[in-house]
């Protein structure tokens, strides 16, 4: 954990939106068991709030509480990575189109542009086998898409499912070449959107998480043979 949770009011929150947020990285993947010592430590908290996070994440089917053997990160299992991908697809899809009819189109595009900057200053990343700036660059963009809808609804849902997408993540990224695949799949949906093609960048949205998919289900395959 980088930072520490200062914020004294809201503590369980806090310490349950950092836990959250770091669902899917490396030490905290799918499978892991989670230590309340180490977390309290991290964190900079005792164990009390973070164990009233992990009951929260339990109810939400994040975590997978066992007695006698502990608390681990929840495993996804084939039919979760089906629905989860077929959802965002679908949502995406509805952001874009959203995107289209409510926002101001040079601030909008002034802002995509940006953030095709960053897609392509990744690449050399990715060329030195450095996988967290395209992360990073991964989350922004789909969040970006799905703020920039401006519909309510659509973005409190994304929020609550981000949380299972997060844990796929890095099981999608681990498939050998799918990091750089999905970095042209964004610049194809970037270009389609700048070009004012909304029919094409709502297909491609869709294809893009119908490929991650496939990498998630393809890795959750060869792990369990």
């Amino acid at each position: 954990m980088e930072n520490k949770i200062r914020t004294r009011p809201n503590l369980s929150e806090d310490v349950y939106e950092a836990i959250k947020k770091r669902l899917g990285d490396e030490d905290l993947k799918p499978g892991t068991r989670i230590k309340e010592e180490w977390l309290a430590e991290e964190l900079g908290v005792s164990r009390t709030p973070v164990r009233e996070a992990i009951n929260k994440l339990e109810r939400e089917g994040l975590v997978e509480i066992i007695p006698r053997y502990g608390t681990f990160v929840t495993n996804l299992s084939p039919k979760d990575v089906e629905e989860i991908y077929d959802l965002r697809g679908t949502l995406e899809g509805l952001a874009i189109r959203s995107i289209f009819l409510k926002l101001d189109k040079e601030k909008f595009n002034e802002k995509l542009l940006e953030i095709d900057e960053f897609h392509r200053k990744c690449e050399s990343y990715l060329e030195e086998g450095n996988l967290e700036p395209f992360i990073k660059a991964d989350i922004a963009f789909h969040n970006f898409l799905v703020r920039s809808s401006q519909n309510s609804r659509l973005i409190q849902i994304m929020n609550n499912l981000n949380a299972q997408i997060q844990l796929g993540r890095m099981e999608s990224f681990s498939v050998p070449g799918r990091a750089e695949k999905s970095l042209k799949e964004h610049e194809e949906i970037i270009n389609a959107m700048l070009q004012g093609d909304v029919d094409k960048a709502e297909k491609l949205i869709r294809n893009h998480c119908m490929n991650i998919k496939k990498n998630v289900l393809y890795f959750l395959k060869t792990r369990h043979k």
